[in-house]
């Protein structure tokens, strides 16, 4: 399994902050490796603090459950089979726009995440630097066909 290059986070962290930059949105940036470790984040002039670290906990909660955070969402709401699993570990971000990092053999070789705008807006922030790089931005939920509630 490889790492992550100097260069690639460069890329996407770059590409994350222009795609928000272009919306208007202050939104910050955070990259981390397979093991969930901080290795590169950026907040624009007027970013909020607070989006610094729910933008890495969106990384690091998409490297750890192998898929992008909205799918993590769907099985952690009230009713859901995962519910209560958000108040295990207080890196655990279940907002939409964080995604793994698939490298060509398809193992997670890191995580990005974004926060500042709409969810749509973080999503797209964390696409753009995929897409430049090459890197798969199709995520199947490994939990399709499952019954995800009891009702």
């Amino acid at each position: 399994m490889r790492e992550l290059t100097l260069a690639e986070i460069d890329v996407l962290l770059k590409e994350g902050i222009a795609y928000c930059q272009s919306v208007g949105r202050p939104s910050s940036i955070g990259v981390v490796d397979m093991g969930g470790n901080l290795r590169g984040a950026l907040r624009p002039e007027k970013g909020r603090i607070a989006n610094m670290d729910i933008a890495i906990k969106k990384a690091w909660t998409a490297v750890a459950f192998q898929r992008p955070t909205e799918m993590v969402r769907q099985v952690m709401v009230p009713g859901a089979l995962g519910y209560g699993l958000s108040h295990t570990d207080e890196r655990i971000c279940i907002v939409g726009g964080g995604f793994p990092i698939i490298d060509e053999a398809g193992d997670v070789i890191g995580g990005i995440g974004a926060s500042g705008g709409s969810i749509e807006e973080d999503c797209a922030a964390c696409l753009a630097g995929m897409r430049k790089l090459g890197f798969t931005t199709e995520f199947v939920n490994p939990l399709a066909g499952v019954k995800l509630d009891e009702q």
